[in-house]
């Protein structure tokens, strides 16, 4: 982006920028994707949303793939180490997370899309942001076969997609996924992998 500064100063010229206004529009982008897709997300809608400019947001965000990538990246935290060290209860708050990107960040509205493509861009744009975090779960797993808490000729990868399958499994025969779901799928997911 081209800034404007002054010569003798570091700070760029005009107001600065509202940290509550991008959230209020991170935030808007996000429960648009949950309920109605990718193709929800446009600046019409998330400025009616948020109740901010569509001129405030155009500063912001070059066009709608730039706001979706913005509000999916800050919604997508890294997974830190498990605090715990029992390999059962690290597996449990794997799932966890795995629900918490599928759920709290995409919700059925982006899942439904990458399932059916529907928007190629918007797949590709959700698999290139996740890379980090999937690669990040993959390294848990493989942390966990090193130290001996999990079988040494484990397929960590193939284990992450199971993590991720099985919160679709659920939402597809039950039509949501319970309470209880981390829990029942980590003791199935144990007895396969410890």
């Amino acid at each position: 982006m081209d800034v404007m500064t002054r010569p003798d100063a570091k700070r760029p010229l005009g107001r600065p920028r509202s940290t509550a206004v991008d959230r209020r529009l991170l935030e808007s982008a996000l429960g648009l994707l949950q309920e109605g897709g990718p193709a929800a997300v446009n600046v019409q809608a998330v400025a009616a949303r948020s109740g901010v400019a569509k001129s405030t947001i155009y500063r912001r965000f070059r066009d709608r793939h730039e706001l979706l990538r913005a509000a999916i990246g800050s919604a997508v935290a890294m997974p830190t180490a498990p605090p715990v060290e029992d390999a059962r209860e690290r597996l449990a708050w794997a799932l966890a997370q795995v629900q918490v990107v599928l759920e709290d960040v995409l919700g059925r509205g982006g899942v439904a899309s990458m399932l059916e493509d529907r928007d190629p861009g918007f797949t590709t744009l959700v698999r290139d942001l996740l890379a980090p975090y999937n690669a990040a779960l993959v390294q848990l797993i493989e942390d966990d076969v090193a130290a001996g808490r999990l079988r040494e000729d484990l397929d960590s990868d193939a284990v992450v997609t199971l993590l991720m399958g099985s919160y679709l499994g659920e939402l597809l025969r039950h039509g949501h996924v319970g309470s209880d779901w981390v829990g029942r799928y980590a003791d199935v997911l144990w007895y396969a992998i410890g």
